[in-house]
């Protein structure tokens, strides 16, 4: 379809339903909200997880003019978990699913002039809705919290394109396919295909076609393109198609997609992107936010994108246990970043009412996220549900004949469960065989272990590591160093071992969950960074693996200090991607330089964690410091100091964005960070800081945060008031001797 308008602005809202709200104007006690909108904002932590869990009103106002012979539709991107759909007083249709969108016919109950619009939504868990129905390791909140658009056409209009195609060596073959859908009579129409690379015209051809009345598909003749220039992780080409559809001089609808040109295969010996061997390291990654839960735009859907393949330097992410923003999925497109994506489930199967939303879910996610280049494995298994026969060998199958290009898989926790897939992927929390974190190793279980088949298939670690050691941003060192040194074990032996196709850990960051995965605070605290997107050490051991000429990275599992670990300071591990290290400590007159190289125990990695281990002199009591140097192609490189007598020094606050648009709701980041006179985060300092703003933005949740990990961070977001300037955060440490911070964020 034709670009749609977009309704996110100005809805009314109530946190109750009652069936006046769909015919009558009596809005007194509805709240004026902008999408994306939560239903509760809630607490951080240690709150009744059944907050949101009640029916909502949602009411819009909207003027259409000039719609003789027009079609008007409007598309709901996500909306948890369920609603009925209002229109001028008539119901118009309902949506079960909190993960997959819908466009609605409304043709027939809108008029000239103003019309009104209700959603009914209901936020409870229902039972007869994936992924829920029995316990759920993460939260669906409620509201709509992705985009609303309206769209007006012609009777005529393209519903959707794939755009398929056929590699023969860097020449595509096109075969597009079109969905149509027509009111009117049928007619013959012509479709030209335009493709720009960059902006910039690189192909065009047309195909006569029969538009039929209903709803129809069609797939267009096979046409050659000329050598494209292909999608990698590296290097990440995007071309627009654009389709459009005309009859005579008149163009009837247009639709444009971005697709990037790859191959993807996989056997037992890999995983295969354009044919090349590429051993999978990534996270899985939750959509959630802290207060909004689901409710968050563009913006840190894309960065969420840009910390898993920047920062983190992974190759690709398990999109946990759902369809997930088209905004994430449109950068990792950009950025390079390989998707696996999965239907809704968490470890139950319904009835056949349930079986068939989740067959809706399968196709929704298909067909609407068909073009992404990023995507490369399609999940057709409700996650870590029981083997069900029937159900999986049917979803596999539709999976395919919607497209046969991607491989499959379905997670599991249990072993000797069949394969109805082109993947096997395994959940492998095997507990460590040794317990001491200097000598133990995380013990993957063997494919034929877990499969009970007498052959190999390929075989995938789709989660491993966050449930087996739970980390707060604020744990000890020990702890913190321990769970880097899990993730690097399972990283390690993933890509020594053929028998893997690679590992994704969970996970990406901390998320709030239900009484019985966290049974006071309904945080898991599984992340390699904290619900912030703030880092852990463990992220370091992921970001260490980094190419020393991007970035050299340098992360000691330590204060390195008296007290951390008793009197001593060693043994301790240190995060880099530096060749060697020299590390200098100081006690009393004591001086002694140690050189350290990487550990063997990890020799799958580009780069190892190294470990520090020396003669301490013990319990002296002049502590002078310590100091550790690291170097590449034997030259030093980067070097990290630690005082004698550390302390507080500075509140560093950071926006990741200071540019914002002010006619809509647009969101961003702001991390403060607490560091000492060496320039180190405090991660063992416990204070508050306090948040204000200025100007056309809100701040999201409380305006007095603790400081967890020697870090706050919080998201702001505009007042989608349309009004360009220049807004104000202040952040205080609430502590003498640090001076308070201000950012500017000007919108535009």
């Amino acid at each position: 379809m034709t670009k749609g308008k977009s309704l996110n602005l100005n809805w009314r809202f109530k946190p109750e339903f009652k069936p006046e709200y769909v015919s009558g104007d009596d809005y007194e006690g509805f709240e004026l909200v902008h999408i994306p909108h939560t239903v509760k904002e809630i607490p951080y932590d240690c709150f009744d997880e059944f907050i949101f869990c009640f029916n909502s009103t949602y009411i819009k106002e909207f003027d259409l003019s000039g719609l003789d012979g027009k079609r008007v539709l409007v598309e709901f991107e996500g909306v948890s978990q369920y609603y009925d759909l209002y229109v001028n007083g008539q119901k118009v249709s309902s949506h079960k699913g909190a993960y997959s969108s819908e466009i609605f016919d409304i043709t027939e109950f809108v008029k000239e002039g103003t019309n009104k619009m209700v959603l009914m939504v209901d936020s409870h868990e229902r039972e007869d809705i994936p992924p829920t129905g029995s316990t759920v390791d993460y939260l669906l909140y409620g509201g709509i919290y992705r985009d609303v658009t309206l769209y007006v056409t012609e009777q005529a209009f393209i519903a959707n394109s794939l755009i398929r195609y056929e590699m023969d060596g860097d020449t595509p073959e096109l075969t597009p396919e079109l969905h149509l859908e027509n009111t009117g009579k049928a007619f013959d129409g012509e479709v030209r295909v335009e493709i720009k690379r960059e902006g910039k015209a690189f192909y065009s051809y047309s195909r006569k076609v029969q538009v039929e009345s209903g709803k129809s598909r069609m797939q267009l003749t096979p046409e050659k393109l000329p050598e494209v220039i292909r999608w990698t992780l590296e290097r990440p080409v995007l071309y627009d198609v654009n389709i459009i559809l005309s009859a005579g001089d008149k163009t009837i609808d247009e639709q444009e997609q971005r697709v990037g040109f790859r191959t993807v295969a996989v056997d037992e010996k890999g995983f295969y992107l354009n044919g090349e061997h590429v051993k999978i390291i990534g996270l899985n990654r939750h959509q959630s936010y802290p207060y909004v839960g689901y409710a968050m735009g563009k913006r840190p859907q894309q960065k969420d994108a840009d910390i898993l393949k920047h920062e983190l330097n992974l190759n690709m992410v398990r999109c946990s246990h759902y369809m997930q923003s088209r905004y994430f999925l449109d950068r990792c497109d950009e950025i390079g970043l390989m998707v696996f994506e999965e239907i809704p489930g968490w470890g139950h199967i319904g009835d056949d009412g349930y079986k068939e939303v989740a067959f809706n879910d399968l196709e929704n996610m298909v067909m609407g996220h068909f073009n992404h280049p990023s995507i490369v494995i399609w999940g057709t298994r409700l996650n870590e549900s029981a083997d069900d026969d029937e159900l999986y060998k049917e979803t596999h199958r539709r999976c395919k004949e919607m497209d046969p290009t991607r491989p499959t898989t379905g997670v599991r926790w249990h072993k000797n469960s069949p394969l109805h897939e082109d993947i096997y992927s395994f959940n492998d929390y095997t507990p460590l065989a040794v317990t001491d974190p200097y000598k133990g190793e995380f013990m993957l279980q063997t494919q034929q272990q877990v499969t009970g088949l007498p052959y190999k298939v390929p075989y995938l670690i789709s989660e491993h590591t966050g449930p087996l050691l739970c980390t707060k941003p604020c744990d000890t060192a020990q702890r913190q160093e321990r769970f880097a040194l899990y993730h690097a074990s399972v990283m390690s032996k993933a890509l020594c071992c053929d028998d893997y196709l690679g590992a994704i850990g969970w996970c990406m960051f901390d998320y709030n969950t239900h009484f019985d995965h966290s049974y006071q605070e309904k945080i898991c605290y599984h992340g390699v960074m904290d619900m912030f997107r703030v880092p852990k050490w463990a992220s370091y051991l992921y970001r260490s693996q980094k190419d020393p000429r991007d970035e050299v990275v340098l992360q000691p599992c330590s204060v390195v200090g008296r007290g951390e670990r008793g009197e001593g300071v060693m043994p301790f591990y240190v995060l880099t991607n530096c060749d060697y290290i020299d590390v200098t400590i100081s006690i009393a007159t004591e001086t002694q330089t140690i050189r350290c190289y990487p550990s063997n125990r990890f020799l799958g990695l580009p780069h190892p964690p190294i470990e520090v281990r020396g003669e301490e002199v013990w319990f002296q009591p002049f502590w002078l410091g310590a100091k550790i140097v690291g170097y590449v192609d034997q030259k030093e490189v980067v070097r990290y100091i630690c005082s004698k007598n550390p302390y507080l020094s500075e509140l560093e606050v950071v926006a990741d964005d200071t540019e914002l648009y002010c006619d809509r709701v647009d969101e961003t980041r702001i991390v403060c960070t607490f560091r000492d006179t060496d320039g180190h985060r405090m991660l063992h300092h416990f204070g508050i800081g306090k948040i204000s703003v200025e100007g056309d933005i809100e701040l999201i949740g409380p305006d007095t945060v603790p400081v967890q990990g020697g870090t706050i961070a919080f998201w702001i977001k505009t007042k989608a008031l349309g009004r360009k300037g220049t807004a104000k955060v202040h952040v205080s440490a609430c502590r003498e001797g640090v001076d308070d911070k201000t950012v500017n964020i000007h919108l535009v």
